[in-house]
């Protein structure tokens, strides 16, 4: 058991990142000022969704690397995407749940993944393997976002009381309006990414989602 681990709350924030923006990076900075001891980023093969095939696992883990290498309380995992398949996030919970058993663990989600949680697979396996952070934009009322059976809800003061899982706990936040989508549009436009990229992956992003017509 690693004792400098036990007790604490650790945000699990899982994504396809293609390619990472400032939604995600500002969705962390969200986790740590909520009072999570760290957040641990894990690049997916999502399950649901295809990948837009411009950057590979590999890439997409060594740019949140450099998004993040200055944040000791950030850690980026390759757990999913070495595994070359599409992995559902019960089975990531449940790596994670055998390897740091002595770790609150809390799955980091927005108000609209949170809502479709219960098309998950394997659901409601989660509810014994974590809690759920839900982070909706500002201005959304807390009695608004879709809640589950099975799930206890914490007020934002609390959270933090209790061990175990099976809890979810409301955070209102302000995130830019970001999408992968949109930076997949504005790079057919030859139009920079610097409003929406970090900095000092920008360049590399903009390089490997051109259109692949234009590289050929």
């Amino acid at each position: 058991m690693n004792t400098e681990l036990t007790g604490k709350h650790i945000g699990l924030f899982g994504g396809s990142f293609d390619p990472p923006h400032l939604g995600h990076v500002a969705l962390v900075q969200a986790g740590l000022q909520m009072g999570l001891d760290e957040v641990w980023v894990f690049p997916a093969l999502p399950v649901h969704r295809e990948l837009s095939g411009m950057a590979n696992g590999r890439t997409r883990f060594d740019w949140l690397q450099q998004i993040f290498s200055d944040q000791p309380e950030v850690r980026v995992l390759d757990w999913e995407i070495v595994q070359n398949e599409p992995t559902p996030a019960v089975a990531t919970l449940r790596r994670f749940h055998q390897q740091f058993p002595e770790i609150v663990p809390w799955l980091m989600l927005g108000a609209d993944a949170w809502a479709g949680l219960e098309s998950w697979q394997e659901y409601p396996a989660h509810i014994g393997l974590c809690n759920v952070a839900v982070f909706a934009r500002s201005g959304i009322a807390a009695d608004i976002v879709a809640s589950h059976q099975g799930w206890q809800r914490l007020e934002q003061q609390d959270w933090r009381d209790f061990g175990g899982t099976g809890r979810w706990c409301y955070i209102p936040v302000d995130l830019p309006d970001i999408s992968a989508t949109e930076i997949r549009h504005r790079t057919e436009q030859e139009r920079s990414l610097e409003s929406l990229v970090p900095l000092v992956i920008c360049d590399e992003v903009e390089e490997n989602y051109i259109p692949l017509k234009e590289k050929m």
